[in-house]
């Protein structure tokens, strides 16, 4: 993310798409982790981190990383391009997915027709509503607008959220801005950026989280990350199942079929892509993904996967599951009336049976379920 600083406060250059303002100024060589800093179990992303891998997110889910805020939009007409693929990766390491709003309005109307387009944006990734919606609060024209008309206009912003289903919400601002430029409340405790130079212990209790670094290195990522402190949970409350994302045939993941199917050889990782593997199929966990079987996962293997076009079809007979069907995502009589479109298919050997099997990856029309089915209950 991109920063200049002007008067002592950091000023985010216009549509970098990035939260980043603190109060301090000092400058250090990039942090990397310690036992004295505070927590880094939060990160925000954006277009400036549209660079960063599946395996990327993986390692940050294993330095204790637990939740992800993800930019999604700014003003009234820009959409995060990386947003579908940072959600995609997010889910697949586990973490908690939330989104965050760049706002520049200045009046309720605007403050409207600006949360409009961050639900459009939120609304094209995930049919979730148990999801944290942050308005990103820095831009420098905010500056020259009154708290009380801030006030106002973030209320607006909320509100426009609140009827669209939306009732986690929370204002991100610097610290020298809290309660000069704009208030926390009830609905929005806050998440606090304020960046000292020796960070350590705990800030601002009574907000949500506290962002204490822009400059953080991860192991294996070569690249400064902003990273958060959470002082409840929060932002852990929109697991990665229920943030369900549209798939993108040429992207990747996971979810399968059935009973008597066969299942694959090792529990859901990122393969390399190749000419049979062209890559993962986004995962579209239904509401009990949970129940993964070790020996279902190591009872099959992997002949082959490739995409494949848009075929519609239902069925109320067996699962769907994770590709290597480790993972049981739900059963399909759950969803009786739902049209599955496939956009992948694989090729699986059992090795208890000596039979092979063809199974779909499916994603329901709306986006919210999906994984893989065994093709001979899909008519």
């Amino acid at each position: 993310m991109r920063k200049s600083f002007k008067n002592g406060v950091a000023v985010l250059g216009l549509l970098a798409g990035g939260i980043l303002l603190g109060t301090s100024t000092t400058a250090h060589a990039a942090l990397t982790p310690s036992s004295s800093q505070p927590t880094a179990n939060m990160v925000d992303v954006s277009s400036w981190q549209g660079n960063l891998t599946a395996a990327n997110y993986q390692t940050l889910a294993q330095n204790g990383v637990k939740a992800v805020t993800i930019k999604a939009s700014e003003g009234t007409g820009y959409t995060n391009p990386y947003l579908s693929q940072q959600v995609q990766y997010a889910q697949q390491a586990g973490l908690s997915v939330n989104f965050y709003h760049f706002v520049h309005f200045t009046s309720t109307d605007q403050a409207t027709q600006e949360a409009q387009n961050f639900i459009n944006a939120v609304q094209s990734v995930t049919s979730s509503k148990d999801v944290v919606m942050v308005a990103d609060f820095e831009s420098s024209e905010l500056g020259g607008i009154s708290k009380a008309n801030n006030d106002a206009n973030l209320a607006a912003f909320d509100s426009a959220l609140n009827q669209a289903g939306y009732n986690k919400t929370d204002l991100y601002t610097m610290a020298s801005w809290l309660g000069v430029k704009i208030d926390t409340n009830a609905s929005n405790q806050g998440w606090i950026a304020d960046y000292p130079a020796t960070p350590t212990g705990s800030k601002y209790p009574s907000a949500n989280a506290w962002q204490w670094a822009s400059d953080y290195r991860f192991p294996t990522i070569d690249q400064n990350l902003d990273v958060s402190q959470l002082n409840n949970s929060f932002y852990l409350n929109s697991g990665s199942a229920s943030a369900s994302t549209n798939t993108n045939p040429n992207s990747s993941s996971s979810s399968s079929s059935s009973a008597s199917s066969a299942s694959s050889s090792s529990t859901p990782t990122t393969p390399k892509p190749s000419s049979k593997n062209p890559g993962e199929i986004v995962k579209i966990p239904g509401p009990s993904g949970k129940q993964y079987s070790a020996s279902r996962s190591a009872s099959v293997k992997l002949i082959w996967r490739a995409n494949v076009g848009s075929h519609y079809y239902t069925t109320t007979k067996g699962a769907r599951y994770s590709k290597h069907l480790g993972t049981r995502y739900g059963y399909n009589s759950e969803l009786p009336n739902v049209t599955w479109v496939t956009d992948a298919h694989e090729k699986l050997y059992s090795k208890k049976t000596g039979h092979y099997s063809i199974y779909y990856h499916v994603k329901s029309t709306v986006g919210n379920h999906g994984g893989w089915i065994w093709r001979g209950y899909l008519k």
